[in-house]
């Protein structure tokens, strides 16, 4: 991982972070499984509610 800061003493500051790997990462995928059933499970949540 590369981080590079750019700026100067009378402009903004910026700090930059890359990555020279492109694959995603593990807990990339796992979040993303996470967050979809979180999704859903509020989804049915609310259709049990507007039901009963």
């Amino acid at each position: 991982m590369d981080i590079n800061i750019i700026g100067g003493a009378d402009g903004p500051t910026s700090v930059f972070l890359s990555s020279s790997n492109r694959t995603i990462s593990i807990f990339t995928i796992i979040g993303i499984i996470v967050a979809c059933i979180a999704v859903i499970g509020i989804i049915v949540s609310l259709a049990k509610k507007k039901k009963s």
